[in-house]
């Protein structure tokens, strides 16, 4: 049973910050307009209180006139009731609406008084001797329709800078991004016909780590396919010889006269696929030398018996070649890599020695640790290399010309992209002391 699920969509980073300040943004206006009723209604309430005590004041002085004219609250200011009481009657002297008379034992001050349905905030002054008592009420209904209007008239405020914030919200988080939105464009036309870095002048200064980053990326990328490019075309123009080359005996050895002629033909077409081979297999050495260094595959490599492995695999072609292949010097040294990758370096070294030198010579292999790093040093006894040719070996495809050896010009090639890629360092030198020879000494970073 196939199960189908909606691909959740997650929001941008935009749209993430856009949501989150207009969030806050609500919340904030909310609370604040919260607290700001809550403000208003308790400034209203003290106001009121202070007019209704002022009220009972200019009561108590005979001013029962500015209370308004009698009648219903409605009709008086600020919906005031004001009443006069006398020791020893049962009904206020004066009051200005005679549908609502007060408790006239309520406490002197502030206090509230529910008289039918209606509630009061009444205020009740006395004399020291009690003989009069005048009381000013408030309908309860009142004061609080004059807070919500307060309420409400300080509220208008945020409700309209909600939307105006809101959208000046949108409008800064475009203008931010706009940037970003142009470096993505930009982006989204790189490819491998176009490697170009981003334009990142304009990039705020907070991204400017990542679109460097993205442009040192496609830096790394194009030197990769330059490097693809001319590594085709070197192995292309060089296995063109090669081929040509099997090419030709294959037709010599058809032409063949006699059975002597096929014989020694076949042999050349024998050497000729045998060079083939040696160079395809050491052009995807070279690949693979070109590989980009991984650290999670690097382990502990032990040189000393790599090396001691080489040298036996080595030692029938040297003896075939009459050539003495041995160790001089031959001390522990450990070194993080991949084995496979090292060992395919160490044994062009060891081969490029046994190809230039002659019968009757002699390879000489040190292996040691000196300070912080591994050394492999080979010593032979062939002609060496010309001075101005030193570095020019190398490269990739380059044969000294007035070497008699058949190669590739791929050996010291593989040797130093290995090496280089572990951190470490080739070097080659003539010999200096008696008869001539080359020496070739490998540094690599010691394993800790």
């Amino acid at each position: 049973m196939v199960s189908l699920k909606r691909p959740t969509r997650e929001l941008s980073l935009k749209a993430r910050i856009i949501t989150i300040l207009v969030v806050l943004l609500v919340a904030v206006s909310m609370v604040e307009a919260v607290a700001t009723a809550l403000l208003s209604r308790r400034h209203i309430d003290d106001l009121m209180d202070s007019h209704l005590q002022g009220a009972a004041v200019w009561l108590s002085v005979g001013k029962v006139g500015t209370l308004g004219n009698k009648g219903p609250p409605q009709h008086s200011v600020d919906g005031f009731v004001g009443q006069v009481w006398e020791r020893g009657n049962s009904v206020p002297t004066d009051n200005t609406d005679p549908e609502v008379v007060f408790d006239r034992n309520a406490p002197a001050g502030f206090s509230v008084e529910h008289i039918g349905r209606r509630g009061y905030r009444i205020y009740t002054l006395r004399r020291d001797d009690g003989a009069v008592t005048w009381q000013v009420g408030q309908p309860l209904a009142f004061r609080q329709r004059v807070a919500a209007q307060s309420a409400i008239e300080s509220l208008l405020p945020s409700l309209v800078r909600i939307p105006l914030v809101w959208i000046a919200i949108v409008l800064v988080v475009n203008a931010a991004f706009a940037p970003l939105v142009r470096a993505s464009a930009e982006a989204e036309a790189v490819g491998v016909g176009r490697l170009r870095p981003l334009e990142i002048s304009h990039v705020p200064k907070e991204v400017r780590p990542f679109t460097d980053s993205i442009n040192r990326m496609i830096a790394r990328v194009q030197q990769g396919i330059e490097a693809e490019k001319r590594f085709v075309a070197d192995a292309a123009h060089e296995l063109r010889t090669p081929i040509a080359a099997i090419q030709l005996r294959v037709d010599n050895l058809a032409n063949a006269p006699d059975e002597a002629s096929r014989v020694e033909r076949v042999q050349d077409l024998r050497d000729a696929l045998s060079r083939s081979a040696t160079t395809i297999r050491q052009l995807l050495e070279l690949a693979r030398a070109d590989a980009r260094l991984e650290d999670a595959n690097l382990a502990p490599v032990d040189v000393r018996e790599l090396i001691q492995r080489l040298v036996a695999d080595l030692l029938p072609l040297a003896d075939a070649q009459k050539i003495d292949l041995g160790v001089k010097r031959f001390e522990p040294a450990q070194v993080r890599a991949r084995e496979g990758e090292l060992r395919m370096a160490l044994r062009n070294l060891i081969e490029n020695a046994l190809r230039y030198t002659p019968a009757g010579g002699c390879i000489d292999i040190e292996v040691f640790e000196e300070g912080q790093h591994a050394i492999v040093r080979v010593t032979d006894t062939g002609p060496g290399i010309p001075e101005a040719s030193l570095e020019r070996v190398f490269d990739r495809f380059y044969r000294l010309g007035t070497s008699g050896a058949d190669g590739s010009g791929l050996g010291l090639s593989i040797v130093k992209s290995v090496i280089t890629k572990y951190h470490g360092a080739v070097v080659l030198a003539n010999r200096r002391d008696s008869g001539s020879g080359l020496i070739a000494t490998t540094t690599l970073p010691r394993a800790a």
